[in-house]
């Protein structure tokens, strides 16, 4: 039987004949945004815990683990007026860290991006601030600061919950002083786990957007996906993308489970990185 060709024949895409290095996101800025979160809520949780003792080992609160359900109200007075400070205190420090923040993964991934470009071959690649790149940047600022404030709204409704409940729940446990040092403790190990996944996830995901953004206004609008094995669980559709060449706005990207779409680094928790290809 006789060969016959197809109609049509996919033309392979040329060999590349530039590979840049992996870029990866900095962990060192995503510790420097750990820490400025983690000292402001700790100071928070401190001045909770200050002025809640002061209520609890006043004589109105001898009293009322006794008998008296009335202290109840000054709980709630003294818990709003602490709420009232630090949603203020939150707001200017969210209105300061948010955009630089921004500013130094921006100066971070695009030093990154371009050194990845110059070692695939690209002559002197350059930044230049457009509209792109401005409205990533200003809808970075806008999230974090949003993520910020809500920090300390969270912070603040775990040891509410857990103060009222010392007053009020039939549960040993959730009761009275040992309830209140508990529920302050929780609040403070709930918070870390907090902090750490918002460092880790916007320094990755704004790592991700800009050094997309810089390859493509450098004229590279490739790049191969390189699987990292850091994390404790590997994500299936990440380990088969590793060593994959993708274009940067390919649609690929955004097949397969809802948690694992996107390009390396979006995903939550992701660590994968991306590798500038030049033709």
């Amino acid at each position: 039987m006789a060969f016959v060709a197809s109609k049509t024949r996919a033309r392979r895409a040329p060999d590349p004949v530039g590979r840049g290095l992996p870029i990866v996101p900095s962990y060192a800025l995503e510790l420097w945004y750990r820490k400025k979160l983690s000292a402001m809520t700790t100071a928070m949780i401190a001045d909770y815990k200050e002025q809640i003792a002061k209520e609890v080992k006043s004589e109105e609160g001898r009293r009322f683990y006794a008998t008296d359900a009335v202290f109840s109200e000054t709980f709630n007075f003294v818990l709003k007026s602490l709420q009232q400070r630090w949603s203020r205190i939150f707001e200017g420090f969210a209105a300061t860290l948010a955009p630089e923040f921004v500013e130094k993964v921006d100066g971070q991934a695009t030093s990154a991006t371009l050194h990845s470009l110059s070692i695939a071959g690209l002559k002197a690649p350059v930044a230049t601030y457009n509209r792109d790149v401005a409205n990533t940047l200003k809808a970075s600022v806008d999230f974090n600061h949003t993520l910020i404030t809500g920090l300390g709204e969270e912070v603040h409704d775990k040891i509410y919950t857990s103060v009222m409940l010392s007053l009020t729940s039939p549960d040993p446990e959730q009761q009275g002083r040992s309830g209140i040092q508990a529920a302050l403790k929780a609040a403070g190990e709930k918070s870390k786990d907090r902090i750490d996944l918002i460092t880790r996830d916007q320094t990755s995901k704004l790592y991700s957007a800009l050094s997309d953004a810089r390859m493509e206004e450098n004229g590279v609008d490739e790049f191969e996906w390189l699987h990292s094995s850091a994390g404790k669980t590997q994500r299936h559709s990440h380990v088969e993308k590793n060593g994959m060449i993708f274009k940067v706005n390919d649609p690929r990207l955004w097949e397969g489970p809802k948690a694992d779409q996107g390009p390396p680094g979006w995903a939550i928790n992701c660590r994968c990185s991306r590798v500038p290809i030049i033709r």
